[in-house]
């Protein structure tokens, strides 16, 4: 055998013996344990998650019926018939402030109509501030009709020149509408007359 043959028997038995020699940077596998249930403890109950809650819309609000004219011009000639009886009407020596009728009934009403067919009822008893004047404070005040406290109302009437304030308000009654007035004084803030009327 010639050197060469040698050398390289002897690496390859080196090699070979070097294989089978633990190797001194591994370390120990971690023990396996199986994936199945541990039969030593129970199992938690299973829970399922709470179904969707489905929000539905709700159901609109159905529109009052609206309210026929004839009925509120009967409101308005009944409220004004009442107060010309009144004890009230012979105590009124000024001018009087007309406001506006609130509508609070719920349903669309021309109350400007109403409100002049009010001032022609009583104009022979009472005697109403300048409208042109009054329209024109009101824009000056930012007055908006519906809309205005009792304050703004009195410092209206307080500058248009009147003495006396009268307001009515339009509501539902039940299966009705009621129209309520009053007469106040402005400088004492006294209410001379309120009453109200209602129709079905």
């Amino acid at each position: 055998m010639n050197l060469f043959r040698i050398t390289l028997l002897l690496a390859a038995g080196g090699v070979l013996t070097a294989c089978a020699l633990p190797n001194p940077y591994s370390s120990p596998s971690a023990p396996v344990r199986p994936a199945g249930p541990d039969s030593t403890q129970p199992m938690p109950p299973l829970t399922l998650p709470p179904p969707p809650v489905i929000e539905l819309p709700e159901a609109p609000v159905a529109p009052l019926p609206e309210v026929r004219s004839a009925n509120l011009e009967r409101l308005v000639d009944g409220l004004a018939g009442r107060l010309k009886n009144s004890a009230a009407i012979n105590e009124v020596q000024g001018v009087v402030l007309l406001n506006d009728i609130s509508n609070q009934a719920g349903s669309p009403v021309d109350t400007r109509g109403l409100t002049e067919r009010l001032r022609a009822s009583l104009a022979g008893s009472l005697n109403f501030a300048d409208g042109a004047t009054v329209s024109s404070l009101r824009q000056q005040l930012a007055y908006q009709s519906g809309r205005a406290d009792m304050a703004a109302l009195v410092r209206l009437g307080k500058q248009s020149g009147a003495d006396y304030l009268l307001s009515t308000t339009l509501t539902r009654n039940g299966g009705g509408t009621s129209l309520q007035g009053q007469l106040m004084e402005l400088s004492s803030g006294e209410v001379l007359w309120s009453d109200r009327v209602s129709e079905r």
